[in-house]
C-alpha cells in the first residue's frame, strides 16, 4: 500500500496547538481540514507541512511577518482619558475607535491625569508562533493527486 504524503492539492486533516513565548495561545478543539496550498490555513504552515505523513507531528516556527506582523510602536497612542469606559484599568482590553474611525480592541497600557496610553497592536504582533501540528489524514481527489514526479521526497 502506498503511503500518502502531503503535497499541494491534498485535503489535509490536522490537530494543532500554538504557543507564543512558551504559553499556549490556541488549540484546535476538533480536527481541522483544508486543501494544502490554497491558503485556507496559515500559508506558512501549509507550506511547512508538505512532505509530512499521517501520524507525523511537525513543529513549525512562524516568524511575525507571516502572521500578525511586527510590533508597530506607532499603534501605541495617547488618548484623552475621557475616551476610556468608566472604571477601565491598565491591562484591560477595551474597544475604541482608531485613527481610521474603525472600532478596534485596544490594550490599556497606562492611565494618567487626563490621558491614557492604549495599544492597538494585536497581542501576538512581533512574536514568533510555535505550531505543533499532528497530521490526522491525507486524501486526494483524482484531479489533484500528485504524479510520482511531483511527490516530495
Amino acid at each position: 500500500m502506498e503511503t500518502k504524503i502531503i503535497a499541494k492539492g491534498a485535503k489535509v486533516t490536522i490537530s494543532y496547538r500554538v504557543l507564543a513565548a512558551g504559553k499556549v495561545v490556541d488549540v484546535s478543539k476538533s480536527p481541522v481540514s483544508f486543501i494544502c496550498g490554497e491558503g485556507q490555513f496559515m500559508p506558512y504552515v501549509e507550506e511547512a507541512l508538505i512532505g509530512a505523513k499521517v501520524g507525523e507531528t511537525r513543529h513549525i516556527v512562524v516568524p511575525p511577518q507571516y502572521h500578525y506582523g511586527p510590533y508597530d510602536p506607532l499603534k501605541l497612542v495617547a488618548i484623552s482619558r475621557e475616551r476610556l469606559p468608566q472604571g477601565a484599568n491598565p491591562g484591560e482590553v477595551v474597544r475604541l475607535v482608531d485613527e481610521f474611525w474603525v472600532l478596534r480592541p485596544a490594550l490599556i497600557r497606562e492611565i494618567n491625569e487626563g490621558y491614557a496610553f492604549v495599544d492597538f497592536n494585536h497581542p501576538l504582533a512581533g512574536k514568533e508562533l510555535q505550531f505543533e501540528v499532528e497530521i490526522l489524514g491525507i486524501s486526494y481527489d483524482e484531479a489533484s493527486a500528485p504524479s510520482d514526479s511531483e511527490s516530495p521526497s
